[in-house]
């Protein structure tokens, strides 16, 4: 065994005065043991916020080729306005001209009060400190946010590298990259779910409760989150060895827990609040549904019915297919969710596929994938082996440009 450089230093003492030599010594053999670590802990740091970085530009430059290949004009203004489609074009009104109080003939005959507004009033802060064109704000606010819920799975997954490789891929250039890097709710839904997820996996409550109830102006489904954090206090609350009958006790023995719980739904409730006022009907958003085509109904008939469409000519499922199928495999990955004990997770992401489910199957494909555990759980599940790891890189990157390509063309399965 090597001798430590003290041992060596020490014989050769003959006074207290040649104390400082080895102490010297000690600071010679501390720096050698915890500098590899250092740096190991720098370079990890440093391709986690890489990574996200070279994917978001790999992926602008995909689809901006695929724009290229049916617009002839240049410019990222161009670019972004390529693919601002269908909902997209709602949320650029909202941000720019609000909500009308009423439908208007020949304008708006369909209320806008069916998208909620913290991802447009965002929008509407930021363009009043940048004056550039709306959807420049937002396409950028969308990579923004999508760069920054790639940094905030990086501890959901555990470190895992190869998932968080395949994860950021997936956002920023994988097939469906253009949901998170136009004016939709995706990329904020995204990003503050798994906000609200690593603050309910860190015990940090207050954290979770805001996002939750940012979360809950969003999306309506986003305000479906907070019985994950009611099950994740269930869950503490059993670990410290409560019973289950105690656990309402419990809660409300602790006011933070609760004053988490009750304020989860707040961006919901202001948002009823704001439609009574100003339209008289505070259930706005769920009334125009009927003028979307939204009835409720059996959501096992409406997979069935999107099943039965088979395509007239070739083999691709038809549109309708898709959608059934991406619903699906959702609630099938939700599943997998509850199985590996991550119970919380696993209700909300089942739960938010069935809420839309009952009325019909339009915008499944974009419900399922803009589900942050789900995408993380098929990011680890891909990358168990290093072969389905490199084979499910090289296909996001692919598909990214026939996606978008079908995107623009306006391919329904994609709304």
């Amino acid at each position: 065994m090597r001798k430590s450089g003290t041992d060596n230093l020490v014989p050769a003492m003959k006074s207290p005065s040649d104390a400082p030599s080895t102490k010297g010594a000690e600071q010679f053999e501390i720096f050698p043991d915890y500098g590899p670590t250092i740096n190991k802990r720098h370079m990890i740091a440093a391709a986690v916020v890489t990574i996200p970085l070279l994917f978001g530009v790999t992926g602008l430059a995909i689809r901006h080729a695929a724009v290229a290949s049916t617009l002839a004009e240049p410019g990222f203004e161009s670019y972004a306005r390529a693919l601002c489609r269908w909902d997209c074009h709602w949320y650029v009104d909202i941000s720019e001209r609000g909500y009308e109080r009423f439908p208007i003939p020949n304008q708006s005959n369909v209320g806008r009060w069916g998208f909620f507004p913290f991802y447009p009033m965002l929008v509407a802060v930021i363009r009043a400190i940048f004056p550039f064109p709306t959807i420049v704000v937002a396409t950028i606010a969308s990579l923004a946010c999508s760069y920054a819920a790639c940094l905030v799975a990086w501890p959901l997954l555990k470190k895992n590298m190869r998932a968080y490789v395949l994860y950021c891929a997936f956002l920023l250039s994988g097939p469906f990259s253009f949901h998170f890097t136009t004016f939709l709710s995706e990329p904020l839904f995204v990003l503050l779910t798994s906000t609200v997820f690593l603050a309910l996996k860190r015990s940090s409550y207050p954290a979770a409760g805001i996002s939750s109830a940012l979360l809950s102006a969003t999306r309506l489904v986003g305000v479906l989150v907070v019985f994950a954090t009611v099950i994740e206090m269930f869950q503490q609350h059993r670990e410290r060895g409560g019973s289950p009958l105690s656990f309402p006790r419990w809660v409300l023995g602790r006011p933070d827990l609760l004053v988490v719980i009750l304020i989860s739904p707040a961006g919901l409730f202001a948002y009823i609040l704001f439609l009574y006022v100003t339209v008289g009907d505070g259930f706005a958003f769920l009334h125009v549904q009927r003028a979307f085509g939204r009835v409720a109904g059996n959501p096992i008939l409406f997979l069935w019915d999107g099943l039965s469409v088979f395509p007239k000519t070739g083999w691709l499922p038809t549109a309708p297919q898709w959608s059934a199928l991406a619903a699906i495999a959702g609630l099938a990955l939700s599943v997998v969710l509850i199985a590996r004990k991550q119970y919380g997770a696993g209700i909300f992401c089942a739960i938010s596929i069935v809420v839309p489910l009952i009325t019909n199957l339009a915008s499944m494909v974009r419900y399922v994938i803009g589900l942050a555990p789900l995408i993380l759980l098929m990011a680890v599940l891909l990358s168990a082996s290093k072969l389905t790891w490199i084979a499910a890189l090289f296909l996001f990157l692919v598909a990214c440009y026939f996606m978008t390509v079908a995107w623009i063309g306006g391919y329904l399965a994609l709304v």
